[in-house]
């Protein structure tokens, strides 16, 4: 499945929590600059934080993100930028929106077990480290996808990749390889 090498492309990088989703999208968007690819990053936990100052996380609150990041990507496509959006979507909803309005569209699940991406928030230094999303969720604080709330996994994906078995580097190799058909940058 080559297609996106045709017209501008957005690609959801999905996952749960601490699966590796936005250090595979980052290491994927420093291959694509180096081939000169025409391309946007957007992490939707930066964007909410702009559109939503305060969060609260409601259902309500998480459609307007993704209706946002969804019209955002939609424009740039339009404009002939490639887009990578890094979210978890956990109920898909963000997905769903992208099929519809996004022709170019496929969507790359990074798998990791649950157990994995609790370990790795554990020994993280960055902002997440400091949400504690894990920990809070297994202190009943909070629910978020795939602990307390149900992640609804990518059934058909462009490209699944398996955080626990790639490098960072052959996770963000893969994904060009089967965005542009071709090994190398």
């Amino acid at each position: 499945m080559h297609i996106m090498l045709k017209h501008p492309w957005t690609i959801w990088v999905t996952g749960l929590s601490g699966s590796g989703k936005t250090t595979i999208s980052k290491a994927l968007l420093d291959l694509l600059e180096i081939r000169q690819t025409k391309v946007e990053y957007l992490r939707l936990d930066e964007i909410r934080q702009v559109i939503t100052p305060n969060p609260v996380f409601s259902k309500e609150e998480r459609e307007y993100v993704y209706r946002s990041s969804v019209y955002i990507a939609y424009i740039l496509n339009r404009h002939g930028v490639n887009v990578i959006i890094d979210s978890v979507d956990g109920e898909g909803t963000g997905r769903a929106m992208c099929r519809e309005m996004i022709p170019n569209f496929g969507v790359i699940y990074v798998h990791c077990p649950l157990e994995l991406c609790i370990e790795r928030e554990r020994v993280r230094t960055d902002r997440a480290k400091i949400e504690k999303l894990y920990e809070r969720a297994i202190q009943g604080e909070l629910k978020i996808a795939g602990y307390g709330n149900p992640y609804a996994k990518e059934e058909l994906p462009f490209l699944a990749i398996d955080s626990e078995r790639l490098s960072i580097d052959r996770a963000a190799q893969t994904i060009v390889t089967a965005i542009f058909g071709e090994k190398g940058c």
